[in-house]
Protein backbone atom coordinates (compact mmCIF):
# COMPACT_ATOMS: atom_id res chain seq x y z
CA UNK A 1 0.00 0.00 0.00
CA UNK A 2 2.82 2.39 0.85
CA UNK A 3 4.59 1.61 -2.42
CA UNK A 4 1.42 2.34 -4.37
CA UNK A 5 0.94 5.64 -2.54
CA UNK A 6 4.55 6.67 -3.16
CA UNK A 7 4.30 5.80 -6.85
CA UNK A 8 1.15 7.86 -7.10
CA UNK A 9 2.31 10.93 -5.21
CA UNK A 10 6.08 11.08 -5.59
CA UNK A 11 6.69 9.58 -9.01
CA UNK A 12 3.27 10.21 -10.55
CA UNK A 13 3.63 7.02 -12.60
CA UNK A 14 0.20 5.49 -12.03
CA UNK A 15 -3.00 6.35 -13.84
CA UNK A 16 -6.22 7.16 -12.05
CA UNK A 17 -7.87 4.13 -13.67
CA UNK A 18 -5.17 1.73 -12.47
CA UNK A 19 -5.18 3.23 -8.97
CA UNK A 20 -8.97 2.95 -8.78
CA UNK A 21 -8.78 -0.68 -9.93
CA UNK A 22 -6.27 -1.52 -7.20
CA UNK A 23 -8.25 0.32 -4.54
CA UNK A 24 -11.44 -1.53 -5.39
CA UNK A 25 -9.92 -5.03 -5.07
CA UNK A 26 -12.06 -7.36 -3.01
CA UNK A 27 -10.98 -9.71 -0.23
CA UNK A 28 -9.46 -7.02 1.97
CA UNK A 29 -9.84 -6.73 5.69
CA UNK A 30 -12.10 -3.95 6.96
CA UNK A 31 -9.32 -1.56 7.98
CA UNK A 32 -7.49 -1.91 4.67
CA UNK A 33 -10.72 -1.43 2.73
CA UNK A 34 -11.47 1.78 4.67
CA UNK A 35 -7.96 3.10 3.95
CA UNK A 36 -8.24 2.34 0.24
CA UNK A 37 -11.72 3.85 0.08
CA UNK A 38 -10.44 7.02 1.76
CA UNK A 39 -7.54 7.28 -0.70
CA UNK A 40 -9.90 6.77 -3.64
CA UNK A 41 -12.11 9.61 -2.36
CA UNK A 42 -9.05 11.86 -2.17
CA UNK A 43 -8.11 11.01 -5.76
CA UNK A 44 -11.64 11.73 -6.95
CA UNK A 45 -11.74 15.01 -5.00
CA UNK A 46 -8.42 16.09 -6.52
CA UNK A 47 -6.55 16.16 -3.21
CA UNK A 48 -4.14 13.59 -4.67
CA UNK A 49 -3.43 14.13 -8.35
CA UNK A 50 -2.32 11.29 -10.60
CA UNK A 51 -1.26 11.19 -14.22
CA UNK A 52 -3.95 10.32 -16.74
Amino acid sequence: MVELYLDATLHNQITVEHYREVLLNRGLDEQDQKLRSNLLKRVEAGTIQLSS
